[in-house]
């Protein structure tokens, strides 16, 4: 991938948030290239984390699970691995009992082997959070262990545990921070040490302590107040949870577009992490935040059905309801005398592609991987043991099986939110769902990148902007604040016609006085 920005060195990592009136979106950038990136809309609110008070309305011991109406469109999921024995919200409320007197607040183990209808009744209220995004026709998956994150630790009421990160091996550092942690913490909350917080002082633990009890205080007022369902605790935003996972010491720059947004960053870090605020850069170039990155076409080439290889191949990558499934191509590559170099070649080129294709999309679920059929056991082995290496900078959780005797590789990764391009577009009304057009967001932010490219090369532009009704009614919504954005942003003026025969995907630009269009054809896609 070429990258227009200079300064990016092999070592560097880098976090870019590009915000718009219609989008947010974060990339991580490792050694100058795109590792993750994350959306946010303003119609689609991230739920994980958030912490509701719910009311069981069904009970099924044949799945030993229960639905919980949290007050969304569908009901919430609840596992019996994920019910305590005694609901935290008894402890929110004041509840209490002989059965946990002396102990009220130790990690209740008496949960495991008793069946989901001795946990819950229906009509029965509960604390509970959201762990896993509503995907589909599947409600979001609950959890009555609460947890709050911060930088450094992650709180958990209603337990006495103290954990560190696996990353901390030496048995003196573990021992240390324990004693640390239990000397600091309140006897109402378990803790555990994150990644980034193993080298953090006393004072940074107990100031983050302060922060995330505050935030269980919160919740127990509002669980005594508040009738089910409700919301009881929100969660932040993307780029909150984003800079709270990903920015450690090993960030270097944090670039943010937007002055409002970068003040807020800024304000959040003085009171987390002071240390950090001056790694937090604001960016004001003409040029768009991804284009100065060279990121911008690669991003675009997620919504593609075919992925190119680096020496030659691609990837087919077609979701479904029930799996994702990959299929690995040496096109015209296979044409020299040694097909078998070739094929591995392909292959291994493959196995890098589907592990980076997975933390781009956010793929989860069960993945099948046709890789070309190779004859010899050091190849397939080979194979194997790249894929193994190029996963193991993705945080989800991730299990595969060797590949078959027929050149498949079953692979599941952890599905928390929809996958990105299940996020960014719409099923398609004329096929039924069997294929996907770009959404009018998608569409806008095609417009928005045209336009700014234009103007760097050609200056001020007056255009006339030829759009399906679909696109204009977008545009001139909510008091046509997109529309303003776009003129105001690009210094134009802009007329909007609009087109009957153009696809959702489809806009053409012409100058207004002379009538000479600019664009020859453009998709979103």
């Amino acid at each position: 991938m070429g990258n227009s920005h200079r300064g990016v060195s092999r070592s560097k990592r880098e976090i870019l948030i590009n915000v718009r009136p219609y989008e947010k979106r974060i990339a991580i950038l490792e050694d100058g290239r795109l590792s993750e990136v994350f959306y946010e809309r303003p119609d689609s609110t991230r739920l994980v984390g958030d912490v509701y008070k719910g009311v069981v309305n069904a009970v099924l011991p044949g799945l030993q699970a229960a639905f919980v109406d949290i007050g969304l469109e569908k009901a919430g999921f609840l596992h019996v691995e994920d019910v305590e024995s005694r609901s935290l919200l008894d402890d929110a409320l004041g509840e209490d009992d002989d059965e946990d007197e002396g102990r009220p607040h130790a990690h209740r183990e008496d949960t495991a082997g008793k069946p989901i209808d001795q946990l819950l009744k229906v009509g029965q209220e509960v604390l509970v959070q959201i762990t896993k995004e509503p995907i589909g026709t599947k409600g979001p998956r609950l959890t009555t262990h609460l947890s709050f994150a911060g930088p450094f630790l992650v709180c958990m009421p209603g337990t006495d545990f103290i954990g560190v990160s696996k990353k901390a091996r030496e048995p003196q550092q573990r021992r240390a921070l324990k004693r640390m942690i239990r000397e600091l913490k309140s006897p109402e909350c378990g803790y555990i040490v994150r990644t980034n917080g193993l080298n953090e002082s006393e004072a940074e633990f107990a100031k983050q302590m302060k922060i995330l009890e505050a935030k269980w205080e919160a919740c127990k007022q509002a669980a005594a107040t508040l009738s089910a369902p409700s919301l009881v605790h929100k969660e932040s935003d993307t780029s909150d949870t984003t800079l709270r996972d990903y920015f450690s010491d090993e960030v270097d720059a944090v670039w943010i577009d937007d002055r409002a947004e970068c003040a807020t960053v800024v304000g959040n870090l003085k009171v987390l992490s002071p240390d950090k605020v001056g790694k937090v850069k604001l960016y004001t170039g003409e040029e768009s935040l991804f284009d100065h990155f060279g990121i911008e076409d690669e991003l675009e080439k997620n919504f593609h059905r075919r992925v190119p290889l680096r020496r030659g191949g691609y990837l087919l990558i077609d979701r479904t309801e029930a799996l994702t499934a990959i299929d690995v191509n040496t096109g015209g590559k296979v044409k020299g005398r040694d097909q078998g170099k070739n094929i591995l070649e392909t292959n291994l080129d493959a196995a890098w592609e589907v592990a980076k294709q997975m933390r781009l999309r956010d793929m989860g679920g069960l993945l099948v991987v046709d890789f070309i059929d190779m004859d010899s056991e050091e190849d397939k082995e080979a194979v194997v043991r790249e894929f193994k290496k190029a996963i193991r900078q993705d945080t989800a959780p991730i299990s595969f099986a060797p590949l078959s005797q027929f050149g498949l590789m079953e692979i599941t990764r952890k599905r928390i939110r929809p996958d990105a391009v299940q996020e960014q577009t719409n099923s398609c009304p004329t096929c039924h769902g069997a294929g996907y057009v770009p959404s009018r967001e998608l569409v806008l932010a095609s417009v928005d990148r045209w336009l700014r490219r234009y103007r760097a090369k050609k200056g001020t532009p007056d255009i006339t902007l030829a759009l399906s009704p679909h696109m204009i009614e977008l545009l001139t919504d909510n008091r046509a604040q997109v529309f303003k954005y776009l003129e105001q942003s690009h210094k134009a003026n802009i007329q909007l016609v609009e087109d009957d025969e153009a696809n959702i995907d489809e806009f053409r630009v012409f100058a207004t006085r002379s009538g000479e269009e600019l664009t020859v054809s453009n998709s979103a896609a």
